[in-house]
């Protein structure tokens, strides 16, 4: 490609879900007569269990080659310009799902839940696996420094790993014990990694927002926050300045939210989770610019950098296809109330006789 030369990529995003769906999403604001666009890149008839896709993440810095994790501990690489699948690789180690993964000098880094982290490599070597010492929820790569990764789960408290040296370079203490003198459980579900600079951020299934400063010697959290009687499953930095406090609320959502990713630029929220719909909010306003039934429960996003930044004219997608998604703006509850209401018989009920 020239130099200076835009990409035009035919997607804003992918999502995946617990069926091994792989879709492609296109969304243009600027044009409010451009219906979005869903396709199915990967053909759902083949798909069982084991293709259930756990996690999702870009493969290089031009964002061209995503990665694609399987809950059956493979890995698949779909390239954006071919808009093909390259190739499968088995990533097995340990037990459970892959929770994350990235590249690490050019080779496939991948975490699973028994809390092994792996460096794929032709040659079969013990070294290029990494036991962190607990189960894994979200494994999250430096987007600064190439070394680090950070690690956490169910009873393990957010940990730095150092991928060169093989060594635990920042282990989190916990909170102080509550007002009963009662120690307070841990369970990481999801951090980041905040923009410019060395903290981080955790969310827990106790309803617990944490940031860590490891460049300080304090390996307690810096910002604490509670969140009474919410569970929080995953968390996405924004280009916003960040303050330790409730600041929003995002309504539109009826299940529980997998995944939600910020652009890094413009003001938008994505979002997806149980309830099958894929939700776009804007930051500052609050407000729900989309809402897309997806057929399926989505687990992860991948967002491209440059999305919703582009006209519908850059689009390749086939329409008529027996693969494209219905898209459904508004919610589907419409859809029940026009429904014809049936009354069903029941044996406990008696029957007069005239």
């Amino acid at each position: 490609m020239p130099v200076g030369m835009a990409r035009k990529n035919d997607f804003d995003l992918f999502v995946a879900g617990k069926t091994g769906s792989f879709k492609g999403i296109s969304i243009n604001f600027e044009d409010k007569d451009t219906k979005p666009i869903a396709k199915n890149i990967q053909n759902i008839k083949v798909l069982t269990k084991e293709h259930e896709i756990t996690a999702l993440a870009w493969g290089d810095a031009d964002e061209v080659e995503v990665l694609i994790g399987m809950s059956c501990q493979r890995v698949k690489i779909y390239d954006t310009d071919f808009k093909a699948f390259t190739s499968s690789v088995d990533a097995s180690c340990g037990h459970g799902s892959i929770q994350g993964l990235s590249r690490y000098k050019g080779k496939l880094l991948t975490a699973v839940a028994s809390g092994h982290v792996k460096i794929c490599s032709h040659v079969k070597n013990s070294n290029n696996i990494l036991d962190t010492g607990g189960s894994i929820e979200k494994m999250r790569h430096s987007p600064v420094n190439a070394d680090i990764i950070a690690v956490g789960g169910k009873e393990n408290d957010l940990k730095l790993w150092n991928l060169e040296q093989k060594t635990c370079t920042f282990a989190a203490k916990n909170v102080k014990p509550d007002m009963l003198q009662l120690r307070v459980p841990v369970w990481v579900s999801d951090m980041d990694f905040l923009q410019d600079s060395a903290k981080i951020a955790v969310c827990t299934r106790y309803g617990h927002v944490r940031v860590y400063d490891p460049s300080t010697p304090q390996r307690r959290p810096v910002i604490n926050m509670d969140i009474p009687e919410q569970s929080l499953t995953t968390l996405a930095v924004t280009n916003k300045d960040k303050k330790g406090s409730v600041v929003q609320h995002y309504k539109g959502a009826v299940g529980s939210l997998k995944s939600i990713v910020c652009h890094k630029t413009e003001p938008y929220i994505v979002s997806v989770g149980l309830d099958r719909h894929l939700l776009v909010h804007n930051l500052t306003s609050r407000a729900l610019l989309q809402k897309m039934y997806m057929k399926s429960r989505l687990n992860c996003i991948l967002l491209h950098s440059t999305a919703f930044l582009k006209s519908a004219d850059n689009l390749c997608v086939k329409e008529g296809s027996d693969d494209d998604i219905q898209i459904i703006e508004d919610d589907y509850d419409e859809l029940f109330n026009n429904m014809e209401t049936v009354e069903e018989f029941s044996p406990n009920k008696k029957c007069k006789l005239k």
